[in-house]
């Protein structure tokens, strides 16, 4: 399984990338994993609806059918509890994109607009490689964003600093 943090400022291009990524590892029959993390604060099901009502109960998960989809919905103490779950559920040919979320161990990829005219969001030493319009030399690799291509494979032959 591989399990990378796409970081950045905000209007940087993460989810753009993401979801660039997603069609291309799923057109290669790789199954993703995505996952949003917020510092907002923000509720999936509003108080007093139905399954916010289960997990209130005491229920481990809720889940909640609606229009073809399914909404899994756990308490978790951290985010290590999430990423224990997915490495307990997941196959080796999986892989997960956390958008701003990092952990200790996980390899970042750091998405940058030169447009917003911001320092990069994480250390350059933290960072497994950049994506920008904008060429950059430095120790790590740099992809265009448009190089969907060359940053999925990257990222599959990718094995840590």
């Amino acid at each position: 399984m591989k399990i990378f943090s796409i970081v950045g400022w905000s209007g940087s291009g993460k989810t753009t990338l993401i979801t660039r990524l997603i069609e291309d590892f799923a057109a290669r029959k790789k199954r993703v994993i995505a996952v949003k993390s917020t510092h907002a604060d923000y509720a999936v099901q509003p108080e007093g609806k139905d399954t916010a009502r289960f997990l209130q109960a005491g229920a481990r998960e809720a889940y909640l059918l609606a229009g073809g989809e399914l909404l899994r919905m756990t308490r978790i103490a951290s985010p290590d509890d999430l990423l224990a779950d997915l490495e307990a559920q997941l196959l080796p040919a999986d892989v997960v994109l956390l958008e701003g979320l990092t952990r200790p161990g996980i390899p970042v990829i750091e998405v940058q607009d030169p447009r917003l005219e911001k320092e990069p969001k994480t250390r350059p030493a933290d960072q497994a490689a950049v994506i920008s319009a904008a060429a950059q030399a430095g120790p790590r690799p740099c992809f265009h964003p448009d190089d969907i291509a060359a940053i999925g494979a990257f990222m599959e032959a990718y094995h840590g600093k």
